[in-house]
């Protein structure tokens, strides 16, 4: 093991099995036993932590329980205690680290493993950035450049899931590179054969968007990728993953003006799955988000669709009387906490949020016509008994 025997190295974590049953220990079913490793893995110094971590997650033979728990620590190791930990190791162990991190990311073959490598790339590489957005692991850079650049979809993953977890990661070249980025998104969101690729393309294109939400010109330049992250946000729904359409709503909530120009198409999008009863109850009340949400943050944007709005007011209407079979939920007089959850919330939340500066009297209007059609077919009823 890396560093054993150093000062100030516990004898009980001296070598490598030691240090693996340590980690085993860390989710041990019994509390004394998970508190003992804990304290004996925070006696262990900096350095050891590090290098003893990085070999543990790229050891294939340790397991995939110790690797994954190694993961889990060098990636809380590099991001919350970066400052105390990093500066002070010595510079050929930063630069041991980061090239060990980029060969474990290039050569992983476990896909959970790789993507928990990859957020301790985008981790590290987050860290390595200045307050100037200088770069300080160009290695790192230019590994997730050439992966851009290859035909291997793996790597083209890899360099989806660190972009989506740090945008930033161009620093102060992102202006140079924007073509490079739009490659990357592009060419993996129009991939008809790999639809975790085109889902993690469209969550990393938001993640751009919404790290550059006062860059009005990059939406532009941007903006033909929406077609691809609405396609994105539909496919995605229908194979239980609403991690797109939660984007949607972020994008629509700090960045509604991106978007503009297939305004239309979000709205139509977002009317059809919150009317749809075989997705579930969270995609339907997040599909409407998109649309009340829109109606608060580009009410001006909105005075175009009235149409699209007004068929919005009776889903929002049917959710409300989506109520539970339980007889003694009905009846209840408070609301436990999974209530909050549910259709009928959801919907008198939209309610009472909707009614705002323009499109209150298309809401209004709205009711009144469902109310006369309601009143007509009801006095229909009673002429025809008559």
């Amino acid at each position: 093991m890396a560093a054993a025997g150093a000062a100030g190295v516990p004898a009980a974590v001296s070598g490598k099995p030691e240090f693996y049953q340590l980690l085993k220990n860390l989710v041990n079913p019994s509390c004394m036993v998970r508190r003992q490793a804990e304290e004996l893995y925070e006696s262990i110094p900096g350095l050891c932590k590090t290098t003893c971590l990085l070999d543990a997650v790229r050891n294939r033979r340790a397991g995939y329980e110790v690797r994954q728990m190694a993961a889990a620590l060098l990636r809380r190791l590099l991001s919350s205690g970066f400052e105390e930990v990093y500066p002070n190791l010595p510079s050929d162990v930063q630069r041991d680290v980061k090239i060990e991190l980029i060969l474990a990311v290039k050569l992983e073959t476990h896909a959970s493993m790789r993507k928990k490598l990859c957020d301790i790339f985008a981790v590290l590489a987050r860290n390595l950035i200045d307050e100037e957005g200088t770069n300080h692991w160009p290695e790192g850079l230019k590994f997730l450049i050439d992966s851009i650049y290859s035909k291997n979809v793996v790597l083209w993953e890899v360099a989806l899931h660190v972009f989506w977890h740090f945008p930033g990661i161009f620093g102060n070249q992102e202006r140079h590179d924007l073509d490079i980025i739009k490659r990357l998104l592009d060419q993996c969101i129009q991939d008809q054969e790999h639809p975790a690729i085109r889902t993690l393309s469209a969550r990393a294109a938001a993640a751009f968007v919404l790290a550059n939400e006062n860059n009005i010109a990059l939406f532009k330049d941007f903006a033909d990728l929406l077609p691809g992250i609405l396609q994105a946000v539909n496919d995605s729904c229908y194979q239980d993953d609403d991690s797109v359409l939660e984007s949607l709503v972020e994008i629509a909530d700090t960045v509604p003006k991106y978007l503009g120009p297939y305004l239309e198409d979000t709205l139509q999008l977002s009317l059809k799955l919150c009317g749809d009863s075989r997705l579930s109850n969270l995609q339907r009340q997040l599909a409407l988000e998109v649309i009340v949400t829109l109606s608060e943050t580009a009410t001006p944007m909105l005075k175009k669709y009235t149409n699209i709005i007004a068929q919005a007011i009776p889903h929002i209407l049917g959710m409300m009387v989506d109520l539970q079979d339980d007889e003694d939920w009905v009846n209840a007089d408070e609301m436990e906490e999974d209530d909050f959850d549910s259709n009928a919330v959801a919907a008198e939340s939209a309610l009472d949020r909707w009614p705002v500066g323009s499109v209150e009297n298309l809401f209004y209007q709205s009711l009144r016509s469902i109310s006369c059609r309601c009143f007509r077919a009801l006095t229909g009823n009673i002429d025809m008994l008559d």
